[in-house]
């Protein structure tokens, strides 16, 4: 039971952070000339090549904070501050385009395959999603193991790859009003989550 809570606890700010709906939209504009088994072949590649990224922080989190001498104190206040510039994108509080420049969805338009720039990375796997994962990686207050971060990237994945399979009819469902409601809700939850993160971060420097 406590494990199943850990792994929900890492896998709702995880799904939180990459996005899918707010990223859906640009999905479908991105693949909107190609046919649905090729948006669907694309989701697939994107998500799997993000999965990999994330996995590969979370094995690689220890020799990156060691290399450039980072506390986990510094990196959770900076990764607090960039959830929390997210959140605000979110709730429509800043302009968007904080994790992909206007030059790069601009080449997802134009690209014919956009499964790995700008999907994977830097919109799904992007600087949010590889903080949140070294964090909790590196986290002696919340020790989660390899296994278990594994399975709720694996999963995170997994959920964000059934939103765009079922793109266009959650866009149709939801429309552009539905989906700027159900974004706001989680970019609250996802302030929280960030001011929790800062906390942390300030209590360890004590």
């Amino acid at each position: 039971m406590e494990t199943l809570q850990q792994l929900i606890t890492i896998l709702i700010p995880l799904v939180i952070i990459m996005d899918p709906l707010g990223n859906l939209p640009f999905f479908l504009l991105f693949t909107e000339q190609n046919t649905l088994n090729e948006k669907r072949k694309m989701a697939g590649v994107a998500l799997l090549a993000a999965c990999l990224i994330l996995i590969f922080f979370s094995l690689t989190g220890d020799f990156v904070l060691s290399f450039f001498k980072i506390g986990l104190p510094a990196f959770q206040i900076a990764g607090g501050l960039i959830f929390f510039i997210y959140a605000l994108q979110m709730l429509y509080l800043i302009p968007s385009g904080i994790k992909t420049t206007q030059k790069e969805k601009q080449e997802g338009i134009e690209k014919y395959n956009v499964a790995m720039v700008p999907l994977a990375t830097p919109m799904l796997a992007g600087p949010g999603a590889i903080t949140a994962v070294l964090v909790w990686q590196q986290n002696p207050e919340n020790s989660v193991s390899n296994a278990l971060l594994f399975i709720a990237i694996i999963t995170a994945c997994l959920v964000i790859y059934f939103v765009f399979y079922f793109g266009e009819w959650i866009q149709k469902m939801l429309g552009v009003g539905g989906i700027r409601v159900v974004m706001r809700l989680m970019g609250l939850l996802l302030a929280v989550l960030a001011v929790q993160f800062m906390v942390s971060g300030f209590q360890q420097l004590r």
